[in-house]
């Protein structure tokens, strides 16, 4: 004879108290996944500050100097400002690169750095860095073909991945008779590899009126970490940039825009899309946060590399 017995199952309102209880353990749960991600991603990111700003310092016990900020347009008449007297070939006379090229063997990066076009590293040696090389860096096959590899240190895991259409190659910071001008001009295909780190020029790069401020990376002018009067520990080296830029193009960037977390197209601005701070690596190799409120003075006194100011 068989016995059939009845299995009793979830009522719908067991099920519905179970589904409640799953979904409050998961909005529990999840702000701590996101902060444990998070925290991973700056750790990271200051992984990379500290591997650059080595770099640096190992350059500079070799060569005596840092590498040149950018090689852009010569100052021709001397006279510390972009203006009418500047002509042809001056404005010819130079590749826009910045530091990050010549730090790749440094980075472990050595055999993107062999593709490069030796006139490029050659110019961050001479008396008057960049001069008789003309034409931008781009116009090379192999130095293009490395200009699309992508080290991974100059990537912070919390910057944007894209898509992106157009890579940002080149800033100026110049001062003419209306006064400092900071933008953005050169854009690149989209293919190239990019940094989300880059210089920093002091507040407003080696224009004369705010020269107080200068910073160790500068246009066409070597810097040693000698310069540093106000201390290494007290002087920025590299910020983050959460936009596109390329890594060959990256130069040194002012801070008079102050920090942000949304990246521009229009003009050089420090971002990050960590929590309320954007990562710096300091001359000494170290790296701090500074909050996207930090005072713009006590940020320009960080920048500028002598101007007597230290900020605690």
């Amino acid at each position: 004879m068989s016995v059939y017995r009845s299995t009793k199952g979830f009522t719908l309102i067991e099920l519905l108290v179970v589904i409640a209880i799953i979904g409050i353990l998961v909005g529990l749960l999840l702000p701590a996944v996101q902060t444990a991600r998070g925290a991973s991603r700056r750790i990271a990111c200051t992984s990379n500050l500290k591997q650059m700003a080595l770099a640096a310092n190992a350059y500079d016990s070799i060569h005596r100097r840092l590498p040149i900020g950018f090689l852009g347009p010569w100052d021709a008449n001397g006279n510390g400002l972009n203006d009418v007297a500047e002509a042809p070939p001056w404005q010819f006379d130079f590749s826009n690169i910045g530091m990050l090229p010549v730090l790749l063997s440094f980075i472990e990066e050595s055999g993107t750095q062999d593709k490069l076009n030796p006139l490029l590293l050659r110019q961050h040696s001479r008396k008057y860095p960049g001069q008789n090389y003309f034409g931008h860096w781009a116009a090379g096959k192999s130095t293009k073909e490395a200009a699309s590899t992508q080290p991974s240190v100059f990537l912070c895991p919390s910057a944007l991945l894209g898509p992106y259409d157009i890579c940002i190659d080149t800033t100026f910071t110049y001062e003419t008779a209306d006064g400092i001008q900071v933008e953005i001009r050169g854009r690149r295909e989209k293919d190239y590899g990019r940094s989300n780190y880059v210089g920093v020029s002091g507040k407003a790069g080696n224009t004369p009126s705010e020269k107080q401020y200068a910073g160790l990376f500068v246009n066409r002018i070597p810097r040693s970490l000698r310069h540093a009067r106000d201390g290494t520990s007290n002087t920025l080296l590299f910020g983050e940039n959460a936009g596109v830029i390329t890594w060959l193009g990256a130069e040194g960037w002012p801070v008079l825009n102050g920090l942000g977390d949304t990246p521009s197209r229009t003009k050089p601005l420090f971002t990050s899309l960590h929590p309320s701070v954007v990562m710096f690596a300091t001359a000494d190799g170290a790296v701090r946060g500074l909050t996207f409120d930090i005072e713009q003075e006590a940020l320009n006194n960080l920048a500028g590399m002598a101007d007597g100011q230290l900020v605690k």
